[in-house]
């Protein structure tokens, strides 16, 4: 299946073939949708507008009406599911529209994501770091689905950015919240983010905590690669890494009960700087999944696994349970 994800203008009338090429057109049906028959798309990654930016979309909409039509596709109980448009509904609602000017579009999940992460991406000036992160996510879990083989590459093309830059902000959906939060507020970069969104929760909990404490506090590149070469830390580990007094990120109660449960000593800097290239046989790798993917369709599919909390989570179990018994996992 081929996919053409070149740059488009997008006005609220998404065509399919903007995304694959080789699909037949979408049909579109244009109508007015009664404002009680619309639902919202749960979890979509993006957030609804200020009050100050919702009140201007009201006022606009009260003088002259809703000049872009959402898009929506039809769901159970006669109802239609919004794929792009939230924030126009509720500014309909707002101001006391009974109906919304709609394009109804009958697409599979995978093609809504397309067509909501899209839409958002393309036509909204402002965005936070977790909603663009969690919209590529989506697109890249969608093309993957419908058979792209280089879908992080094709979406770095679409929205002109470098292929790496956008594995970023798709590893960072693995940042716990008060990480993520920190990343929408720029208290950290998306580089350093990255690094952390590798780690065990509990270890990213650990670092949420020592910033928390005091809002001037920041990581360098050299801090962030130390921690993420640690893996598990406490965080008077981290403000011993960061050159603090190893127990100054705690309170007085709070030393005097880490010293009755400090951490073995063995837990704390033993890991060795690894190389930063990881080099695997072609031939063990293909023995396992077959040898008709090029290298770069190899390199994809890893870090397409990469980013599956699940899988990565099964590794560290089995990866824990071998260390316990003195087995190799």
């Amino acid at each position: 299946m081929a996919f053409n994800l070149g740059a488009s203008n997008n006005t609220g009338k998404l065509n399919m073939n903007d995304f694959l090429g080789d699909e037949p057109a979408v049909q579109n049906d244009e109508k007015e949708i009664p404002i009680n028959l619309l639902v919202s798309w749960e979890n979509q990654p993006f957030k609804m507008y200020s009050d100050f930016k919702m009140n201007e979309l009201v006022e606009s909409i009260k003088e002259n009406g809703l000049l872009s039509r959402i898009i929506v596709s039809p769901a159970a109980g006669g109802k239609y599911r919004i794929i792009a448009g939230h924030n126009r509904v509720e500014a309909c609602r707002r101001a006391g529209f009974t109906a919304v000017p709609s394009i109804v579009k009958n697409v599979d999940e995978n093609r809504a994501k397309l067509i909501m992460a899209d839409t958002n991406l393309c036509q909204r000036t402002e965005l936070l770091p977790s909603e663009r992160a969690f919209a590529y996510k989506a697109q890249q879990e969608a093309m993957t689905a419908l058979g792209s083989r280089r879908a992080t590459k094709d979406i770095a093309e679409k929205y002109g950015e470098a292929k790496r830059t956008i594995q970023r902000y798709i590893s960072c959906t693995r940042l716990v919240p008060k990480l993520m939060e920190m990343l929408d507020s720029g208290r950290l970069t998306l580089a350093t983010a990255c690094q952390f969104s590798a780690l065990p929760n509990s270890s990213q909990e650990e670092i949420a905590a020592y910033l928390s404490r005091d809002s001037e506090r920041k990581f360098t590149v050299e801090h962030a690669n130390s921690l993420a070469n640690l893996k598990f830390f406490s965080e008077s580990d981290i403000a011993e890494i960061c050159g603090e007094n190893k127990t100054a990120a705690e309170s007085p109660a709070e030393r005097s009960e880490s010293a009755k449960s400090s951490a073995p000593a063995e837990l704390k800097h033993t890991a060795k700087k690894p190389s930063k290239q990881i080099t695997l046989q072609r031939k063990e790798v293909t023995q396992l999944i077959g040898d008709e993917l090029s290298n770069e369709e190899i390199s994809e599919y890893f870090y397409f696994c990469l980013q599956r909390r699940d899988i990565l989570e099964e590794w560290h179990k089995m990866y824990t349970e071998g260390k316990t018994d003195g087995t190799n996992a």
